[in-house]
C-alpha cells in the first residue's frame, strides 16, 4: 500500500492527514473510508485500523481536527461547528481522489467524531456508516467549545431524554444507508441512553446493526479492545461497501 501525508485546507488553516491507498490494478475505482477521531484525540489513534482497511482494498483517510495532533489551529477555540467544517473538508478531499468510488464511501467516527459523522450523513451520500461510542450535543452548543460548557450541565444532559430533537439524531433518523452502532460496555463518557437514542432513531436505514465491545471503556488503549474494534470495522465495511 501507499501511505502519503496530505494537507487538507479548511478556512485559513490546514488539516494534517494520512491517505492509505491499496495497490490497484489499472484505473479501477476503489471503495473509500473516512475516519474521524474523538475530541482532543488525533489521527494516530486510528493508524492501525486505517492500515488494516487499506490491506483489504479500501482507500482510507485519517486526519487531525483543527487544534489536534499536527493540524493547524488552536484547540481552545475549536467549536462543535468547526468540527463539522473539518469533517466536510475531509469528506470533500476523499471523494475527489482519482481512485475513489463515490458510490462506495464509508465513514467511521468515534465519540465527537461519531457525532460529526452522523451530521455528515444528512449532507452527503454515505453508503456505510459506523458510529463508535458516538457523542451528542444540544443544538444551542453549536457555536461553543465543549470545554466552555459547564461540566455538571453536560453530565445531567447526558442522562436525560430529548436527544431526538438534536441535529445528529434528526440526521440519523433520515439516513437511508447502512449503519453500525458500536457500544463500549464500560464506557464512562457516553452513557447507554445516548447509544439507545441513536439506535432507536435509526428508522430509514436499509441495514442497521449494533455491536458491543465487552469490557471496553470509552477510549480504546488496550490492544485487546483495539483488535476487537478493528475486527468489527473490517467485517462491517467488507459487507457493506
Amino acid at each position: 500500500m501507499d501511505i502519503k501525508s496530505v494537507s487538507i485546507p479548511v478556512k485559513s488553516e490546514k488539516l494534517s492527514g494520512l491517505l492509505f491507498t491499496p495497490k490497484s490494478l489499472g484505473v479501477q475505482k476503489l471503495p473509500s473510508i473516512l475516519i474521524f477521531h474523538g475530541r482532543g484525540s488525533n489521527k494516530k489513534r486510528y493508524v492501525d485500523r486505517a492500515q488494516a482497511l487499506a490491506k483489504k482494498g479500501f482507500i482510507t483517510l485519517i486526519f487531525d481536527f483543527r487544534g489536534c495532533g499536527e493540524s493547524g489551529g488552536d484547540f481552545r477555540k475549536q467549536t462543535i461547528a468547526m468540527g463539522f467544517e473539518d469533517a466536510e473538508a475531509g469528506f470533500e478531499f476523499l471523494k475527489n481522489q482519482s481512485l475513489c468510488d463515490r458510490n462506495k464511501i464509508g465513514v467511521l467516527g468515534g465519540s465527537f467524531g461519531g457525532y460529526q459523522a452522523a451530521l455528515l450523513s444528512s449532507k452527503y451520500s454515505i453508503a456505510s456508516l459506523i458510529l463508535a461510542s458516538p457523542a451528542v450535543y444540544q443544538d444551542e452548543w453549536w457555536g461553543a467549545t465543549p470545554e466552555s460548557i459547564d461540566s455538571k450541565r453536560i453530565e445531567i444532559y447526558k442522562h436525560q431524554s430529548g436527544f431526538d430533537k438534536t441535529k445528529a439524531i434528526k440526521a440519523i433518523r433520515k439516513y437511508p444507508g447502512q449503519i453500525l452502532i458500536i457500544e463500549h460496555e464500560r464506557d464512562d463518557v457516553i452513557p447507554k441512553e445516548i447509544i439507545e437514542a441513536y439506535w432507536q432513531n435509526t428508522l430509514r436505514a436499509k441495514l442497521k446493526e449494533k455491536k458491543v465491545i465487552i469490557g471496553a471503556p470509552h477510549a480504546l488503549y488496550e490492544k485487546k479492545f483495539l483488535d476487537r474494534s478493528t475486527q468489527i470495522v473490517i467485517a462491517w465495511f467488507m459487507r457493506t461497501l
